[in-house]
């Protein structure tokens, strides 16, 4: 708000309280010398009233940047402020009721409420403007802090994802390169398309610095990464991907699926004879979810943080959204909360 509107609001709010002066006073009617002069006093005090609010606020957002919104903080600024207020609210009436009004009106005694009553209006008058102020403050910086809490969730959830992506380059690269020195000799056609596959997967890893992707897009990057996963583990990897939804309208975390389906892979033991079963679907338009049969190691590689509780944190930063997780005798489900694509705005 600019100046001339905040002063214009000052001078409005200070012609309000005149105006219960002079109704409160029985004298509405009366207009003269006396009242206009009233008038000007009454405005030049709450102006003053106000310019001290003015200097404590900026006192108090100077020293408790960080604790604007503490009940406390605004407690100590409220009645710090009425007692600062309180004298001059004192003095003026003083000034008004026994100095002004009878030196330029011709009959004091029967104008307005005596200097006890005047006293009382101005100072209940006076604190209602400082409780207003501090309502104010309550609120605005509420929101900035707000905002500033989701900023920062978006930039940590950005900094866990570049920290994600520097995990998987390593860790994923070697376990192909791995297969793909196996196949080489063997089936070179087929080994021609694994790298085919592969630099697909590292072009879509690299190329997007997005935290959601459409879910058709990571799906046919989870198409590629499924492929080099049969390769290496043949027959004893089995996904089964059906999905009742349209693909194109909904977008997830990207990398999401990889990481519950490798998840799958490191907890598990599998094999051609007692394979893993890993089932897609969707639950209405809510989830999407990914279903693995349980046949849990015994002992496991020390974690590497770039499983479930990413994707939960992920979730919870970007979305406010929690994350399915079910546990039964013999199957583990996780359900990922669909994000629906805003629709384009119409011609």
């Amino acid at each position: 708000m600019s100046k001339s509107k905040i002063y214009g609001l000052r001078l409005g709010i200070s012609l309000f309280v005149f105006f219960f002066f002079k109704i409160t006073s029985n004298s509405l009617t009366e207009w003269e010398t006396a009242t206009f002069i009233s008038m000007g006093f009454t405005v030049l005090v709450v102006l003053i009233v106000f310019e001290i609010i003015d200097y404590t606020s900026k006192h108090l957002i100077n020293h408790y940047r960080e604790r604007l919104t503490s009940h406390k903080t605004l407690f100590k600024f409220y009645w710090g402020n009425c007692l600062i207020t309180a004298p001059i609210a004192i003095g003026a009436s003083y000034i008004h009721v026994e100095i002004l009004i009878p030196n330029i009106h011709c009959c004091p005694e029967e104008w307005g409420p005596g200097f006890v009553a005047t006293t009382a209006q101005a100072i209940v008058l006076s604190w209602l403007i400082i409780m207003a102020k501090t309502f104010m403050i309550y609120f605005e910086y509420s929101k900035k802090s707000e905002q500033e809490k989701a900023l920062l969730q978006k930039e940590l959830a950005q900094s866990k994802f570049e920290s994600l992506k520097d995990q998987i380059k390593p860790h994923f690269l070697f376990n192909s390169f791995s297969v793909l020195s196996s196949i080489i000799e063997e089936d070179p056609k087929l080994a021609i398309e694994f790298v085919s596959k592969l630099s697909k997967i590292y072009r879509y890893v690299l190329d997007n610095n997005s935290q959601l992707v459409p879910l058709s897009k990571e799906l046919t990057y989870l198409e590629h990464y499924i492929f080099l996963l049969k390769t290496r583990h043949s027959d004893s990897i089995r996904v089964d991907i059906n999905l009742e939804i349209d693909i194109e309208d909904y977008q997830i975390p990207i990398l999401s699926m990889q990481m519950l389906i490798e998840n799958a892979l490191k907890h598990n033991y599998f094999s051609k004879e007692n394979p893993l079963r890993i089932e897609i679907f969707n639950k209405g338009q809510e989830y999407i979810v990914v279903k693995n049969n349980l046949e849990k190691r015994l002992i496991i590689d020390k974690p590497t943080k770039i499983g479930l509780e990413n994707i939960s944190n992920r979730y919870e930063m970007l979305l406010s959204r929690p994350v399915l997780v079910s546990t039964e005798e013999n199957s583990f489900t996780v359900g990922l909360p669909l994000i629906q694509k805003s629709p384009l705005p119409q011609a």
